[in-house]
């Protein structure tokens, strides 16, 4: 089951939340307040469009099974994603600019996040220093890795003793949290 979650940038510290009682939808999407709508979602098979300061907006975040990890997250089109140590959950704050974000692009929104297998409470943004809104999860901002070749690839794993794949609940996903 996929769904779709509204954000709002305001007081984006906390994940954005919808309220319990809204239905579940066989995809579902999060609206982005006060957040750019010039642009759409990617949607599955079309490559992501790309931000020229770093980051790319992918059609979706999914859980997947990952024999060596468990269940890891992934973008629509099957890369893994990653936090990195040098950020902040409590309160969302990124670290990783410039070369950083060319390395490991932020996963950004304009409006929504399409989301399958997440707990929606754990989803939220952060406004980067461009203007743009990264995802994060659990607090923890998101990240992919551009040295991951294929979907499914976990090179970025345990990368410089600071970067880890997420699980769906933000945590690390090989379990050293």
């Amino acid at each position: 089951m996929s769904a779709v979650l509204a954000l709002s940038a305001c007081g984006n510290d906390a994940p954005a939340q919808l309220p319990a009682s809204a239905p579940a939808a066989p995809a579902t999407s999060a609206a982005a307040g006060n957040q750019p709508s010039d642009g759409q979602q990617q949607q599955g098979g079309a490559a992501p469009e790309t931000n020229p300061n770093g980051g790319y907006w992918p059609a979706s975040l999914n859980a997947t099974d990952n024999k060596k990890l468990g269940t890891i997250v992934t973008d629509g089109d099957g890369f893994t994603l990653y936090r990195f140590d040098k950020d902040s959950n409590h309160p969302s704050r990124t670290t990783c600019f410039d070369a950083c974000a060319k390395k490991w692009p932020p996963v950004l929104t304009r409006n929504k996040i399409v989301f399958n297998g997440i707990d929606r409470s754990a989803l939220g943004t952060i406004q980067r220093s461009d203007g743009t809104y990264q995802v994060t999860l659990g607090g923890w901002p998101v990240y992919r890795f551009a040295d991951d070749a294929k979907p499914g690839d976990i090179s970025g794993e345990a990368v410089q003793g600071t970067w880890f794949t997420l699980s769906p609940s933000g945590k690390k996903a090989n379990g050293d949290d």
